[in-house]
């Protein structure tokens, strides 16, 4: 009887907001056990090629992906890239706007933060970031330092989080913006772990645009959902995907590998790219999947 593979195609590292370097993200889905590992860090690939290395040091396999930041009707919505062209100049654009962006969403926090009396410098910020993507993780791990807060979650509760005293808003394109720049670069797009108020219109639109897929499997997603998921992608020949959203244990957790995500998702998406660029023949897209975590 062949053993079942397993992959974790949405994990983050330390090139974003996860804690992990890539070598070491690579290194825990091996030790895991798992046959591949997507590097979606937010709003950056300046990560992948560090993991990539890392996957062939220990023959381990790495999907190039990125998650990309976006807003639709007021509701937050994350975009998952794979497969991307890491030279498309579109692509590097768009991620250099948005590195800009995201150092002066941070610096405006810091300023807010000193006017309230939570005495914390942006140079302390920075060296939390250690020259990648700037993020709140960064603020959270300093207020934490300097004991404004005890935890993590606290930081965002009462300071950085929607509704905290120093929020600022972050910078987003929409997503028929965010599918348009994955397609300009040869790549799959994914909607990310879609909650119930991203209804069935909202993700049919979305398909206009030319979404490829709906990440199906992720912690914040019931049975139900996955699917109710799973229906829409069946009925509008979509793929799917899912992962643990691993952050390396920023929550207390590693969970890297948590939900049970066969290899033959990671099959379907590569044919499919395959057939777009040399047009071999395209697979069924959408099969029955199950790990979940379970309605309470």
């Amino acid at each position: 009887m062949t053993q079942e593979m397993w992959v974790d195609l949405h994990v983050h590292t330390n090139f974003s907001d996860g804690l992990l370097d890539p070598a070491a993200v690579v290194a825990s889905a091996k030790d895991l056990g798992l046959s591949a590992v997507g590097i979606t860090d937010h709003d950056t690939i300046a990560g992948i090629a560090e993991a990539a290395e890392a996957g062939r040091r220990l023959d381990m396999e790495v999907v190039p992906g990125v998650e990309l930041s976006s807003q639709y009707c007021r509701r937050d919505l994350h975009v998952l890239g794979y497969f991307c062209d890491p030279d498309n100049t579109r692509l590097l654009k768009y991620l250099r706007l948005f590195r800009d962006e995201r150092q002066h969403r941070a610096e405006r926090m810091v300023h807010r933060l000193n006017e309230i009396g939570v005495h914390i410098a942006f140079e302390e910020v920075e060296a939390k970031s250690k020259g990648y993507a700037l993020g709140r993780p960064h603020i959270a791990e300093v207020l934490m330092d300097k004991g404004y807060v005890e935890t993590f979650q606290d930081a965002f509760r009462h300071y950085i989080g929607y509704g905290g005293n120093v929020y600022v808003e972050k910078y987003r394109i929409s997503p028929h913006e965010a599918i348009a720049l994955i397609a300009d670069a040869g790549g799959l797009s994914f909607l990310a772990h879609p909650g119930p108020l991203i209804d069935k219109t909202m993700i049919c639109d979305l398909i206009k645009a030319g979404l490829d897929g709906i990440e199906v499997l992720h912690p914040n997603l019931t049975a139900n959902r996955t699917r109710e998921l799973q229906d829409v992608a069946r009925e509008n020949g979509l793929l799917i995907s899912g992962g643990s959203d691993c952050h390396g244990g920023r929550d207390g957790r590693l969970r890297m590998g948590s939900h049970n995500v066969p290899y033959s998702l990671l099959d379907a998406m590569k044919s499919v790219r395959q057939e777009r660029v040399c047009g071999a023949s395209q697979p069924a897209r959408c099969p029955i999947v199950s790990g979940a975590r379970p309605d309470p």
